[in-house]
């Protein structure tokens, strides 16, 4: 796949995740973002991945994701955060 390619499927799953974060809980959002994240990271398009995982609400998260690492867990319970 060509980068203008990764970009456009990256935008798209971006939006989704815009759309999602409506209707659904913040997991399916984080996942479309994260994903839309690899995306913009395999077109060379850092910036764009910076700027994903500096946003406030979903940044940590979509950091997380990307790194592998697992949500954290107090008491058997996992934190949204």
């Amino acid at each position: 796949m060509s980068a203008t390619a990764f970009r456009l499927t990256g935008w798209s799953l971006l939006l989704a995740g815009v759309g999602a974060g409506i209707v659904l809980p913040h997991p399916a959002t984080t996942a479309l973002w994260t994903a839309s994240a690899r995306l913009f990271a395999r077109a060379g398009d850092r910036a764009m991945v910076d700027r994903l995982t500096s946003a406030t609400k979903f940044g940590p998260r979509v950091r997380r994701r990307l790194a592998g690492r697992p949500a954290y867990r107090v008491g058997g319970v996992a934190e949204a955060f």
